[in-house]
């Protein structure tokens, strides 16, 4: 998104250069860009000033309200991920495979399919 602004900007200024009737051609108003903003301050040492803040007390009611710092929740996940990428990849979540005989037979209660 970036580049495609940066491209547009150039191209833009580029052709603010030519003059009015050539500019007629291509452009059937005059447009003209917004004056540019003054570059911002750059601190010597590249830090920026933030406002005065408690950070244990942030810290601690980040922990509070977010369950993702313990190790327990942590752990679940990544075994519940690795479950389902192993229902995925070896495709036994249903019986699909059926015998000839058993596409006769009337469908399953859920009770049997479970017992697979």
């Amino acid at each position: 998104m970036d580049f495609a602004r940066t491209m547009n900007l150039i191209i833009m200024e580029k052709n603010l250069e030519k003059s009015e009737e050539e500019l007629k051609e291509m452009i059937p108003t005059n447009l003209t860009l917004p004056p540019k903003e003054p570059p911002k301050e750059v601190p010597y040492q590249g830090m920026v000033p933030i406002p005065q803040h408690d950070f244990p007390e942030d810290f601690s009611n980040f922990c509070f309200r977010s369950l993702y710092i313990k190790e327990e929740v942590i752990r679940a996940m990544v075994e519940i991920r690795h479950e389902c990428n192993q229902l995925l990849k070896d495709n036994t979540i249903f019986k699909t495979i059926h015998d000839e005989k058993e596409q006769a037979k009337p469908p399953m209660r859920l009770e049997l399919f479970k017992q697979l």
